[in-house]
């Protein structure tokens, strides 16, 4: 009987260099966590940064309360929805802190 030997594929395989990745906006947005920012895309355009995913490339967000007032609804801007989490790209979530 032949032994076969099945390879691990490399999607599989995590280590130490993956998960300590020195991207330099994964340093600076582990410098902001927990600091709320203006994000285009929050039901309240305010929300706070929760958690980084480094392996799926998002951010975790919390909406929270907004200090503008709605033209259209003629009060606050969707503060309904506060405390509602999503996630968004890396990138954009930078471009929304230190752009």
């Amino acid at each position: 009987m032949l032994g076969y030997i099945i390879p691990i594929p490399y999607l599989y395989y995590i280590n130490d260099e993956h998960m300590n990745r020195t991207d330099s906006k994964l340093i600076e947005l582990n410098s902001v966590v927990g600091v709320e920012v203006s994000e285009n895309f929050s039901p309240t355009l305010r929300a706070k940064l929760i958690h980084i995913d480094e392996y799926h490339g998002t951010c975790l967000m919390e909406v929270v309360p907004s200090p503008y007032t709605s033209m259209v609804q003629g009060g606050s801007l969707n503060n309904d929805r506060v405390g509602e989490r999503y996630h968004a790209p890396i990138y954009r979530i930078h471009n929304a802190y230190f752009f």
